[in-house]
């Protein structure tokens, strides 16, 4: 059975994602930010996920490929498409392949209702799915969770 996340824990790992949302918002090299691709990269054949343009994440795909939460058991897993054009990323808890949410729940010890919140594509308006503008939204989503305020 998984070690509960405590509250502070999980506060300070949201902070630290907002950070490194923040940071790839501002790096025009950095990775395109899509809330509705968990990842993917353009050069399939590349042995490790780089964090440049080529590759397409979103929130959960950034922690995840970035390697900051490694330590807790967050990793990314690549897999080629059919056709050898693409590689999709998924989040891996602790080695297996696993729901981006039901990963953010154990990551950062949120409740579903807030991981759909933060990370499910369907709850951002359209304006707010891609880019910096897509990165900011979700930074400031993670604040309203952390400060303990509704959710709307």
């Amino acid at each position: 059975m998984a070690k509960k996340v405590s509250r502070r824990t999980g506060n300070r790992r949201l902070l630290k994602l907002a950070a490194l949302l923040l940071v790839d918002a501002k790096n025009k090299k950095g990775i395109k930010f899509d809330i509705g691709t968990v990842g993917r990269v353009s050069d399939p054949t590349k042995e490790e996920i780089p964090l440049d343009c080529g590759t397409t994440a979103c929130a959960m795909g950034l922690a995840a490929i970035s390697g900051a939460f490694k330590k807790q058991g967050l990793t990314a897993i690549s897999r080629t498409s059919d056709d050898g054009e693409s590689n999709q990323l998924w989040c891996a808890w602790n080695g297996r392949i696993r729901d981006y949410c039901r990963t953010a729940m154990s990551l950062f010890g949120i409740t579903q209702d807030q991981a759909n919140y933060l990370f499910s594509p369907w709850t951002y308006p359209w304006n707010k799915k891609t880019g910096a503008a897509g990165e900011k939204e979700v930074v400031r989503r993670i604040h309203l969770v952390v400060e303990g305020k509704p959710i709307d």
